[in-house]
């Protein structure tokens, strides 16, 4: 018999390389601006659906843990995400129970919220750690983000019910 502790921790992991998977397939950069900045941040979603769905199996360990992973795939500075992701792990957690009784354009907007404090995060980290110039269309990320999250939800809740 399986242990409950590690039992349907794959789906979670599959989950997650997955969204990895999906921020490495490259856009094309078209002439007005680059089609990365309406890429949604795959991780940081499906990071906030188990946090909401699976709270005593994701937290912010997990996210810490992530985010090492994250800077290695992604190619940034070792530490990167990890401020964002640990920020974005504890709004999740914090109020878990009250989001999960929104409605799913609700959580969206919740969504679009927390993801624009993380970008503000990330964008003042790349100011001061990279020395480089800000773009502000990096704030597109939460909105296409929060777009897809209804999908990411439905289709992460129909894998957690049939494999966790």
């Amino acid at each position: 018999m399986a242990d409950p502790f590690v039992k349907g921790r794959w789906i979670i992991f599959a989950s997650l390389l997955l969204a990895m998977a999906l921020v490495l397939i490259p856009l094309p950069a078209s002439a007005p601006f680059e089609l990365n900045y309406l890429r949604p941040d795959w991780i940081a979603l499906v990071l906030i659906y188990w946090i909401l769905a699976v709270p005593e199996k994701v937290g912010v360990p997990a996210a810490f843990c992530l985010s090492l992973i994250t800077d290695l795939v992604v190619g940034t500075p070792f530490g990167f995400h990890g401020l964002s992701f640990v920020i974005l792990a504890a709004l999740a957690k914090g109020s878990y129970q009250q989001v999960r009784m929104l409605e799913i354009w609700q959580q969206s907007i919740l969504i679009a919220v927390a993801l624009m404090i993380v970008s503000g995060v990330q964008l003042l980290m790349m100011t001061l750690m990279l020395d480089r110039s800000s773009n502000l269309l990096q704030f597109m990320k939460p909105i296409t983000s929060a777009l897809f999250w209804p999908w990411v939800f439905l289709f992460l809740r129909f894998c957690r019910r049939r494999y966790l």
